[in-house]
């Protein structure tokens, strides 16, 4: 999967430098700036093999993180502009998705209606993750196949992304009241094997990590020592970064402060 992101997010330790490796897709929310970066990584991945090595693209055409001022400012955005508000999701900024629809042209296959709820008490997060607290979550997709997409009419896209958000809005209504999305649930089972390899991995890199430190100590390799300190520190710092940057307070004032928003 490729996903599109804010480019701050390439100065995150490891993670940004393997999205920057990955051909995924920074924006500044610099219209100037992010229609040319759109255009650039768009004919970038349209010459990718569809079937050796084909890509499944990750937009949040809302452009940030759902918090209650920024669903105020959009529903008075939609209320300004004579159309219903949502109650569950934030108005799409569709330049982006358009353009990169338009941009991908033929090469893209269907477009993917992800809606997520999350009917218990822990959010997913950094946090809940570090701390491995297990989070319920419920998936609805619907796949819109290539000849729904009208790729060539950037009116129509527009059109066609925010008919699939009031989709998603009135999905995650009908969760809120039913606990579930409409269908017949798929439940997906917990696999012993995973929590196996988990274990056996745990204790053979604990195992091997404290042997070495043992042997490091034995023969007062200070240097090393001192290296593999440092590395802890490191991975600290970096690991702090990543939760301070994925934390919902830590969101940007996008979509409140912005006086115009397409």
């Amino acid at each position: 999967a490729v996903v599109s992101t804010q480019s701050t997010g390439i100065f995150l330790p490891v993670v940004g430098w393997y999205m920057w490796f990955s051909d995924y897709l920074f924006l500044s929310r610099n219209w100037a700036k992010d229609q040319s970066a759109i255009k650039k990584i768009c004919r970038t991945w349209a010459k990718y093999d569809p079937v050796e090595n084909s890509n499944f693209y990750v937009l949040y055409a809302e452009g940030t993180r759902w918090t209650p001022a920024k669903h105020e400012a959009a529903v008075k955005f939609a209320k300004e502009r004579g159309m219903e508000p949502f109650k569950h999701v934030l108005f799409p900024r569709t330049k982006g998705a358009v353009e990169m629809i338009y941009e991908l042209g033929e090469s893209l296959g269907s477009v993917q209606n992800v809606v997520f709820a999350f009917p218990g008490e822990n959010k997913p997060d950094t946090g809940t993750m570090f701390a491995g607290k297990a989070t319920d979550i419920d998936i609805y997709f619907r796949r819109v196949g290539s000849e729904e997409i009208p790729r060539h009419d950037k009116e129509e896209l527009t059109k066609f992304i925010i008919d699939h958000y009031r989709d998603k809005d009135n999905l995650l209504q009908y969760h809120a009241e039913n606990g579930a999305f409409p269908g017949k649930p798929t439940p997906l089972p917990r696999r012993l094997r995973s929590l196996i390899m988990f274990y056996v991995w745990s204790i053979v890199s604990v195992g091997l990590g404290a042997v070495y430190l043992n042997y490091l100590i034995t023969n007062e390799c200070h240097v090393l020592l001192g290296l593999i300190g440092v590395a802890f520190i490191l991975g600290g710092y970096a690991a702090n970064k990543i939760i301070t940057y994925a934390t919902i307070g830590a969101s940007s004032n996008y979509g409140i402060a912005d006086k115009k928003v397409s």
